[in-house]
């Protein structure tokens, strides 16, 4: 989903629902890669709009966060903050100093 800009903190459900409308406008081959992700230790043929409507549904932090990384793949640095229930990515680390 190139070229696409979203806030670097969303609500979860602010969240869920960019994934479930990027998911619905995905072609077969990427529908594949959502449901390897979502399913990974089965063979998923789970059409389109039934991947969407578990998105909405069923998500929980942990995959909303792998699931993102897998749907808008330019983003970086995606975390779920428990305390305020966001979902967050592309933000400065503040007091971070990289070192290599």
């Amino acid at each position: 989903m190139k070229g696409e800009r979203h806030l670097p903190a969303l609500k979860k459900e602010e969240a869920v629902e960019q994934l479930a409308v990027a998911v619905e406008k995905l072609d077969e081959c990427a529908l594949g890669e959502v449901r390897e992700e979502l399913f990974p230790e089965k063979t998923s043929t789970l059409p389109a709009a039934e991947l969407v409507n578990y998105i909405r549904t069923s998500l929980l932090p942990e995959e909303i966060v792998d699931l993102w990384n897998v749907v808008f793949p330019d983003d970086h640095q995606v975390w779920f903050d428990d305390e305020e229930n966001t979902i967050h990515h592309n933000e400065d680390a503040v007091g971070y100093v990289d070192v290599d």
